[in-house]
């Protein structure tokens, strides 16, 4: 089985995921924890490259902190260019997942399609790249058929947890109604992250888990 948790950075995803990891593993289960988003393998080496060549783009953040830029201003200009990079660079990531899979793992996913998807959607500035290429398309139709978890939070929690994050006041809006839109597309279980502490949402993960397992 594979299980998914997405949202937007500082909601949670890493600690809630730690944690189901050691939960499920004192339970007997081969578990195996994955992180997949983007720039990944060759979009990372190209990004390098730039970035050596034309020097790093950085931004003042929301918090006033001057943070290196990863939605650069010539990943905008590639446009389905750089999509499709960043879709060679992560579909390697996807096979493991699935080879994990077969293997009997239950893997566990602390970011996966829906991150890609807003992540490059956020850097080539096209908000229905999702929904109108054939990429978006493909990798849609696979995520909606995974048990997926979406952590949300608010702008502020996210800023106070996260307060050099590296996108500027205008893409964070941008990047949250994203993650709403295609996590309810495709299916996601949306889960609220805040006031509560990661042992309620842990258990109620597991208890989506049951449900899933029971209907296998």
């Amino acid at each position: 089985m594979i299980l998914v948790l997405t949202g937007v950075d500082g909601s949670g995803k890493t600690t809630i995921a730690k944690e189901l990891t050691k939960r499920l593993t004192a339970r007997g289960y081969k578990v195996r924890l994955v992180w997949v988003k983007s720039l990944h393998t060759l979009a990372f080496l190209i990004y390098i490259f730039y970035r050596r060549i034309w020097g790093t783009e950085y931004i003042i953040n929301p918090t006033r902190r001057i943070v290196e830029h990863y939605c650069t201003e010539w990943m905008k200009k590639l446009k389905a260019l750089w999509a499709f990079i960043e879709f060679i660079s992560v579909t390697p990531w996807i096979i493991i997942v699935y080879l994990y899979n077969l293997m009997g793992y239950l893997v566990i996913c602390d970011r996966f399609l829906i991150d890609f998807l807003t992540t490059v959607a956020l850097r080539i500035k096209d908000a229905l790249w999702p929904w109108k290429s054939i990429i978006g398309k493909l990798i849609m139709k696979i995520q909606s058929r995974i048990p997926t978890i979406h952590l949300r939070i608010s702008l502020p929690t996210l800023l106070s947890r996260k307060p050099n994050i590296e996108y500027t006041l205008n893409e964070l809006p941008y990047l949250i109604t994203l993650y709403h839109l295609i996590a309810k597309y495709t299916n996601a279980q949306e889960t609220p992250n805040e006031n509560k502490p990661p042992k309620t949402i842990v258990q109620n993960i597991m208890r989506y888990l049951l449900i899933h397992c029971k209907q296998r």
